[in-house]
């Protein structure tokens, strides 16, 4: 689990946002997961946590495969990972959720992009 941390200026201690991670499933799947603090939600930070740690395990853990699961009711949540080249896969591991795939080929959105 990573911290996300806001660095908002040199003067200042940086400000948790909220976290992010990975688990490894035994059958070598790679499935991310995050979180912002709700008074940091919809300002992009979700969005280019997701990215940096999409790009630390393409090049840092040579994964070519990727997996998040999700509520169909978190539109937000769903915005970031379709903004990070995620595609819907189908039904989730748990009751009511639903999964998103990524793969290398997959386009990633524009960064700025807050929407």
């Amino acid at each position: 689990m990573t911290a996300l941390l806001l660095h908002q200026n040199a003067s200042e201690l940086p400000v948790l946002i909220g976290s992010g991670g990975f688990i490894a499933h035994e059958n070598g799947t790679l499935e991310i997961g995050y979180s912002v603090l709700s008074d940091y939600q919809n300002k992009g930070y979700a969005t280019e946590a997701v990215r940096a740690m999409l790009e630390w395990a393409l090049l840092s853990l040579k994964k070519d495969y990727i997996i998040a699961s999700t509520y169909p009711h978190l539109k937000a949540s769903i915005r970031v990972l379709e903004k990070n080249g995620f595609h819907f896969k189908g039904k989730g591991p748990e009751e009511g959720t639903i999964t998103y795939e990524f793969t290398p080929e997959n386009k990633i959105t524009d960064p700025d992009s807050k929407n």
